[in-house]
């Protein structure tokens, strides 16, 4: 097996994730090198003896990706063992109030609060509320000025009648002095009623809503 098969069989095992597949196939190309080195040992001219250097060479390259694979092995467990902390850590979010970053949540007995904030100093806002059909059911003036605003939809149509409940979805359009757009955020406030484990991390939802949980900027009480 030629250096450069060696340098393949390297960059595969330390290219995936499973270090146990990665050390299978180590040991498969181990020997096969070795079926090769006694091959070409036992046929070789006399006279003229093979130069062991290479073979050393190989040898050392074989070792180094065993080590890689142990060590990537290890960070696995390590991982493993993150994951299973952060699982853990999320079912503090259960029956919890969170605020966190998005712009949909449901209308549940007439009330939705949201939240936004500005990137700048806009002199004009204005809030637009939008059922799932994405027709504007609600528009009002928001507050200005720079750091963070509520708002508190009580579930009334630009008629004054109660909409049903469901996910509404805000947007803030702001404006400054000079008629420009100001840049904004939204947040939402949900209840987690709901904590999934998966082998990417633990889920959180509320309602059928997914919930990131680096998109939540604070807890509040249940």
């Amino acid at each position: 097996m030629s250096v450069s098969s060696i340098n393949q069989a390297t960059s595969s095992a330390t290219s995936t994730t499973d270090a146990s597949a990665s050390l299978a196939k180590l040991s498969g190309n181990y020997t096969q090198f070795l079926k090769l080195l006694t091959a070409q040992l036992q046929n070789q001219d006399p006279l003229k003896p093979m130069d062991t250097a290479q073979f050393t060479q190989q040898l050392v390259q074989f070792a180094g990706v065993e080590q890689s694979i142990a060590v990537n092995k290890n960070l696995e467990s390590l991982v493993a063992l993150q994951q299973a902390g952060q699982n853990a850590q999320a079912t503090i979010y259960l029956g919890r109030k969170v605020e966190s970053i998005g712009d949909t949540q449901p209308l549940v007995d007439g009330k939705a609060t949201y939240g936004y904030a500005f990137d700048g100093t806009p002199t004009n806002v204005q809030i637009f509320i939008s059922d799932k059909n994405n027709n504007v059911v609600f528009q009002t003036t928001g507050e200005a000025g720079t750091g963070g605003h509520n708002f508190a939809w009580d579930g009334k149509d630009m008629n004054g009648l109660a909409a049903p409940d469901g996910d509404y979805t805000i947007r803030v359009s702001a404006t400054d002095a000079a008629g420009g757009n100001v840049r904004t955020s939204t947040s939402v406030n949900l209840v987690i009623d709901a904590v999934e484990m998966h082998t990417e991390g633990a889920v959180l939802l509320s309602g059928k809503q997914v919930i990131n949980i680096n998109d939540i900027i604070r807890i509040k009480s249940a």
